[in-house]
């Protein structure tokens, strides 16, 4: 039982392959990765899909910068980055996807996360408080707890176009082959 009262059910290692299929179903033309060891199925894929490109970032406000970039050349990225990177980089969030309102998608690897309990649940405040700061900062956030879930990132891409702003998709365990 979690906090809410409601059964707990951990999630499930998301498939890199249905990760990319999922990106080709939004149209993405671009990942803009900040290299992450959480997520290295993942990357791996999308390193060896020949109709996605890369492109690497060192931090996560400079994946911000490259991402906005990109949206205004009219091209279709997201962002593949990690829990703590988020906490770093919100001035730059801010600035950019909100008031600079260009559509962000992010994928967002839960590092330091158990999956013995909710993450609203962990000791760590790096996974507790992501998904309430990124709602104290609007930005509209999915948790995808399994494969099934994935069905909802063409909607997400979408949205994020139509609000012109940030969505941001946690992935709270390491992704599988």
């Amino acid at each position: 039982m979690s906090q809410s009262g409601l059964e707990f059910v951990p999630p499930r290692p998301l498939s890199a392959r249905r990760m990319i299929e999922a990106l080709r179903n939004a149209a993405v033309s671009h990942v803009v990765v900040v290299p992450d060891t959480y997520q290295k199925s993942f990357l791996s894929a999308v390193d060896q899909a020949n109709d996605l490109a890369v492109v690497a970032a060192c931090t996560e406000d400079e994946a911000l910068g490259v991402n906005a970039g990109l949206y205004v050349t009219g091209h279709r990225p997201i962002l593949s980055i990690q829990n703590n990177g988020i906490f770093a980089c919100l001035n730059t969030l801010r600035g950019i996807a909100l008031d600079g309102a260009v559509p962000t998608v992010m994928l967002i690897g839960l590092y330091g996360y158990k999956p013995d309990r909710p993450p609203e649940e962990s000791a760590l405040r790096m996974v507790r408080m992501l998904e309430p700061t990124l709602t104290t900062w609007g930005v509209p956030t999915r948790r995808l707890t399994s494969d099934e879930d994935l069905a909802a990132f063409p909607q997400v891409y979408e949205e994020a176009l139509s609000r012109r702003g940030p969505s941001a998709l946690v992935v709270p365990i390491p992704t599988a082959a």
